[in-house]
């Protein structure tokens, strides 16, 4: 019997099962399931590398998390554009390629309408000039171009503000400043205090109704922007280290031609030395008297580059100075803070109507 059950069961290895339709056959005993796949598991955050989960580097990630506070300063909320700006003035970076970035986004706000905003604004661009000097003359086309129309927003309160971004272009790019912007941002000064640069009626009746308007904060404001004329007045119409450094240079050493060389030789500093001429100049004069008279008037402040110290110093002695004074000697008799202020604007004039004169006599 032992044998036959034997006998059997080894028979049961060499029979070939009956399979019924629609069913799988048995797997045996020792089949080892091979359908899983293997899932890898990642950890960033402890990679030696120090990459993030997009794989780029830190410089690359700190890019685009600046790429994404940026695009906030679009938004609706004030208190939120704020709190942009000043995250930005915490992490500043150290790459002066990104700056051209920050200050696309930035710029604009100089006409924010919330003046938390614009004050925040103003020590951002001062902590940018700090951190990368000369970052503000190379974009100082857009940033001039802002303060203009600030100058003559229709809101007072912008106008208000818009001096103290003048400000900072006077403590950090004077040069650029005066050189390109030195007509625009003087009638645009003129604009801003409710002054009249001619003497007809209606200018006259435009400029009293205007300064009658002006309310409190306004006259509050003043006393700021005769601060920032008077600094603005000084980079512009007197030498400035860079000038002085330039001027030290003797051209009868440099040039050993002859003794007298450097008599006829154009100056460094003169951009425009042929510029009283008008070769390139196709206009046709309005006035008879302006014919010959070698002075600029109001009609050629459009044409005018004021790039040279001495281009500069007689288009405010023919266009300028003349209402300046007009307008501040009655600030003067105001007193208080705008009069002193004012005063020290006219001590300005001044000066430079003593070195004028020095320069005459030498001559």
């Amino acid at each position: 019997m032992a044998t036959k059950r034997k006998k059997a069961q080894k028979a049961k290895d060499f029979v070939k099962p009956k399979l019924k339709v629609g069913k799988t056959a048995a797997k045996p005993d020792n089949h080892t399931d091979t359908s899983f796949t293997a899932k890898t598991i990642s950890l960033p955050n402890q990679s030696i590398a120090k990459k993030s989960k997009s794989g780029v580097s830190e410089e690359q990630k700190q890019e685009i998390d600046l790429s994404h506070h940026l695009s906030l300063t679009k938004h609706h909320a004030s208190a939120t554009r704020k709190e942009v700006l000043i995250y930005i003035d915490q992490h500043l970076p150290s790459n002066p390629s990104l700056y051209k970035q920050i200050f696309t986004s930035i710029i604009p706000l100089i006409l924010d309408q919330s003046a938390s905003v614009r004050t925040t604004l103003v020590a951002l661009f001062n902590k940018c000039a700090n951190m990368q000097p000369g970052i503000l003359e190379l974009h100082i086309r857009s940033i001039a171009l802002f303060i203009h129309s600030a100058m003559t927003h229709l809101h007072p309160e912008i106008r208000n503000s818009s001096t103290k971004f003048l400000n900072v272009l006077v403590e950090h790019a004077p040069q650029s400043l005066s050189k390109s912007f030195f007509v625009k941002t003087m009638r645009s000064y003129f604009t801003l205090m409710s002054w009249t640069l001619t003497d007809d009626k209606k200018s006259v009746s435009l400029a009293i109704t205007t300064s009658a308007a002006i309310g409190g904060s306004v006259k509050k404001a003043r006393i700021g922007h005769l601060a920032v004329l008077k600094a603005f007045l000084q980079a512009s119409l007197f030498p400035q280290l860079s000038d002085s450094a330039e001027s030290e240079i003797n051209p009868a050493i440099v040039v050993s031609v002859h003794p007298q060389s450097y008599k006829y030789l154009i100056p460094a500093a003169t951009s425009q030395a042929f510029a009283p001429l008008k070769l390139f100049a196709n206009e046709l004069p309005n006035n008879s008297k302006d014919i010959d008279d070698g002075k600029f008037h109001i009609s050629d402040l459009d044409t005018i580059t004021a790039e040279d110290l001495d281009t500069r110093r007689k288009v405010f002695v023919d266009v300028f100075q003349k209402p300046v004074v007009k307008n501040l000697n009655s600030l003067v008799k105001e007193g208080g803070e705008v009069g002193r202020e004012a005063n020290s604007c006219m001590t300005i004039i001044d000066n430079l109507e003593q070195e004028l004169k020095k320069v005459a006599e030498d001559e």
